[in-house]
């Protein structure tokens, strides 16, 4: 737990220098992700419907000669629906579906100049912060999948590459993990594994 709020702190503390930045978006982006199993034996089976925003930091950190840190903000709303049907014998407690908000500063690391062509490879690493209008998510057997609360933060791992021109488009995938990091009595927390398609403008 106090890891995670270490990471989160160094996170936002990094995108400080970033907030003088001019606050019209950057880009957009949209993902499908589905319900990563990561706790042993717990059956469920969500989509996730995910759309944002981008603000992009502009603040070129040299790593070494020829890798570079940056960074971006992402504003992004998503919608959860269980696919699990009645034969399944869902959680009677659980919702089938969450509408979510988040808003998460992220860490880019890529190389200075493109590597393949005009494709540019790149790793994004965040924390942030979701609100979620359901914390009981549907699952098999007879107790929900319990976040706890509304408040949740949200971190992200993510390997992708930018293309195009201007390395306009990017394609990512990765992992998506939610938990309340103790805020809460209950922290089950839920993972999605997401395809990420990006455009700047």
């Amino acid at each position: 737990m106090r890891k995670g709020f270490l990471l989160a702190a160094l996170l936002w503390s990094t995108a400080f220098p970033a907030l003088a930045m001019d606050w019209t978006p950057d880009g957009m982006v949209v993902s499908y992700g589905r319900y990563l199993s990561v706790v042993n034996n717990r059956d469920a089976e969500y989509n996730n419907y995910r759309a944002g925003l981008i603000w992009d930091w502009n603040q070129d950190w040299a790593l070494s000669d020829s890798i570079k840190l940056d960074g971006y903000f992402e504003l992004a709303g998503s919608g959860w629906k269980s696919q699990l049907n009645a034969s399944d014998n869902p959680s009677p407690e659980g919702k089938k579906s969450a509408t979510v908000v988040s808003f998460s500063p992220v860490l880019r690391i890529s190389p200075k100049a493109p590597t393949w062509g005009s494709a540019l490879p790149f790793l994004d690493a965040g924390v942030g912060a979701a609100w979620l209008s359901e914390y009981d998510l549907e699952k098999k057997k007879n107790s929900p999948i319990n976040m706890g609360g509304h408040f949740q933060f949200e971190v992200r791992l993510l390997a992708g590459v930018r293309f195009g021109e201007q390395q306009q488009y990017e394609i990512s995938y990765g992992w998506f993990h939610y938990s309340n990091a103790g805020l809460h009595d209950q922290n089950e927390a839920i993972d999605f594994h997401a395809i990420r398609l990006g455009f700047r403008w």
